[in-house]
């Protein structure tokens, strides 16, 4: 694989995914993109539970510099391993933002994490990896939440 897309949530299994994707591109010599994708709900659920306070504007942008220097230190940390990355924050509906990236980057692999939601989340709320499994033209990985 020398095109590889991992999608992170910063979740239990960001950790998982980003060593997993640095093992593989280690190996193949190829390229890496990192994406995160937040919807409008995500942000205000983020506010409201992180903060404790109304949404506004101004929370929005500081939780969005949180994911960023995030993503930077993810960034930094790949190019102490010596592995060259792109990282990128994108906003809106996160299965289609993840295969629009994997499109534009002509991904060979997309790599994403599981969790360990029951089937009442999921019937509310879908489930990420199982819509991109059914929707992606290109091979998807899922690293599961245990060992």
């Amino acid at each position: 694989m020398k095109r590889i897309l991992a999608a992170i949530d910063f979740l239990d299994t960001t950790d998982k995914v980003i060593n997993y994707v640095k093992k593989m591109i280690k190996e193949s010599k190829g390229q890496l993109l990192i994406v995160h994708s937040e919807t409008l709900e995500s942000y205000l659920s983020a506010i409201t539970t992180e903060f404790n306070q109304t949404p506004s504007m101004e929370l929005i942008n500081v939780h969005k510099k949180q994911i960023e220097d995030r993503l930077n230190e993810i960034h930094n940390n790949l190019s102490k391993d010596g592995i060259e990355a792109e990282c990128i924050l994108m906003e809106g509906a996160t299965v289609d933002n993840i295969l629009k990236e994997a499109d534009i980057f002509k991904a060979d692999l997309i790599v994403i994490g599981s969790h360990k939601h029951g089937k009442f989340h999921n019937l509310l709320y879908g489930s990420v990896h199982k819509s991109l499994i059914a929707l992606s033209q290109i091979p998807v990985l899922i690293v599961p939440s245990e060992e």
